[in-house]
């Protein structure tokens, strides 16, 4: 006995510094893996969100660029009053005359004080022709704007510039991007090229020097960094090309190391009461005890190179139940936090279809099946909801949301889920694979027509393309089929299909 006694205190002392080096090991593999995880989710996140700003401001210069390019809503108050009610983003448009004073205005006019604006940085690079997004500046009456402008040509000379100015504050941003959730307590920021906040969760900030524009370096990255309150926090950020702002993505590291603390004094618990098992029980528990503490290496292992292994529960002595319960919970909480954060860089978080992103990668493979000749023909729908913007004014923002997400509950209904995507606001994109042309026209209609029908009222007007009927190149669908949905906008409640070849 004494010999099997000494073999069971020599087996235990190894136990416990397995056990102690267990920790050390997990302790490090957590947070390597989880920091890992958390940041490279944020920047793709945080990429994600630029194309969809890039997207939003690129929308709304495009409607400038239409009320420059038409005379008559330059001369006509109640035509421009039409237009500006119909670009959300725009809380006040105008049109200068060549000198920079103001011929037609509409919308906030509270902020004009002055009516020559030939001083304003925004003017003078539209007058040399280009289409200019101003930095944030305070309005008169104090209100975080920023201001977009366009130059109006005519036979071939600039003769003014329309302006279009966006209120921070105001619903836009907010319902672009208050409704995205990045794990628990994550958030989006938005700074313009001087490090000025333009968006953020807390209303206050919006104005202010942000507290990460230290931090940025290159185009994309992300790093552990401190708030403005000394908060440690995971942040991806990417720049917006074109615009030199930069949007992040953060998420606070005290729900992570709460979490981190919880583990490992559970797995403390666990390994104790192995130990005390081990001693008791002798060699024969011991023997018995290998093969676990080796599947749990193993799961370990496997842990670092981001692989989350559940062990089988069956088959081990009933001492070990606890631990093995313990370790395959804390794996499926790691599971569920790595689902959760790849699930909101590519999903659309209010409609639960996929988002702009998805859209690229899915044209990129799309791309490669026709490479492959695996896919003969392609189609893309572009659809906005008619006045949705007078939907979220007069009924509210969460009357909009409900909106958004039966129309996204039709257009699924019709071609299926993998099928639609999100771009942001109102707006949905479909991707047909291997249906005829026909078949194409035939599901806008019939998403057209149920939206009609079940929306009281609410109506979507609908553009598509096809591929090889209307181009040679898949990533130009894109472009033809929001041509085709401008000409539905201006009947409404319309399906246009694009005609010609490019």
């Amino acid at each position: 006995m004494r010999f099997l006694h000494r073999i069971t205190l020599l087996l235990s002392g190894l136990v416990i510094i397995s056990s102690i080096i267990q920790f050390v090991v997990f302790d490090r593999f957590f947070l390597t893996t989880t920091d890992s995880l958390l940041l490279t989710t944020n920047e793709k996140a945080a990429m994600n969100v630029a194309e969809q700003l890039l997207g939003y401001f690129h929308n709304t210069a495009d409607s400038l660029k239409t009320v420059a390019a038409n005379r008559r809503i330059r001369q006509d108050q109640e035509l421009l009053d039409e237009v500006n009610r119909l670009i959300p983003a725009i809380d006040m448009l105008m049109v200068l005359d060549k000198s920079g004073t103001i011929s037609l205005v509409s919308g906030n006019t509270n902020d004009i004080t002055v009516f020559n604006l030939s001083d304003r940085d925004y003017f003078q690079r539209a007058i040399k022709g280009e289409t200019y997004i101003s930095g944030v500046f305070t309005s008169p009456w104090g209100r975080k704007v920023i201001a977009i402008a366009t130059p109006i040509w005519e036979n071939g000379k600039i003769s003014g510039v329309v302006v279009g100015v966006c209120r921070l504050h105001g619903p836009s941003l907010t319902s672009l991007f208050d409704n995205k959730t990045f794990g628990r307590g994550g958030f989006i920021t938005i700074l313009d090229n001087e490090g000025i906040v333009v968006y953020h969760t807390d209303k206050e900030r919006i104005g202010k020097k942000g507290a990460i524009a230290e931090l940025v370096e290159g185009v994309s990255g992300a790093k552990i960094g401190k708030n403005y309150t000394g908060m440690d926090q995971y942040i991806g950020y990417s720049k917006v090309s074109e615009l030199n702002w930069t949007v992040s993505v953060i998420t606070p590291t005290a729900e992570i190391a709460k979490t981190r603390r919880i583990i490992i004094l559970e797995m403390l618990a666990v390994s104790i009461f192995a130990i005390l098992t081990i001693i008791g029980i002798g060699t024969y528990t011991v023997r018995r005890y290998t093969k676990p503490l080796a599947m749990l290496l193993e799961g370990f292992s496997s842990i670092k190179k981001g692989s989350y292994k559940q062990i089988p529960s069956e088959g081990y002595a009933a001492e070990f139940d606890m631990m093995i319960q313990v370790y395959n919970d804390t794996v499926k909480r790691l599971e569920e936090v790595h689902t959760t954060l790849e699930g909101a860089a590519g999903l659309d978080e209010l409609t639960k279809v996929y988002n702009r992103r998805s859209f690229e990668k899915m044209v990129n493979t799309i791309e490669t099946e026709i490479q492959n000749h695996m896919l003969q023909h392609v189609g893309i729908m572009i659809m906005d909801i008619d006045y949705f913007k007078q939907i979220n004014d007069s009924q509210g923002h969460l009357c909009g949301d409900e909106v958004l997400r039966k129309i996204a509950a039709i257009i699924v209904s019709v071609v299926g889920a993998r099928a639609v995507f999100r771009f942001g606001g109102d707006e949905f994109a479909v991707i047909t694979r291997n249906s005829t042309d026909a078949e194409v026209a035939d599901m806008a209609e019939e998403i057209r027509s149920r939206c009609e029908k079940s929306l009281n009222g609410y109506t979507v007007s609908i553009g598509m393309a096809v591929y090889p009927g209307n181009t040679d190149s898949v990533n130009e669908l894109l472009h033809l089929a929001d041509k085709a949905l401008y000409t539905s906008k201006e009947f409404r409640n319309k399906v246009t299909a694009y005609k010609g070849k490019q």
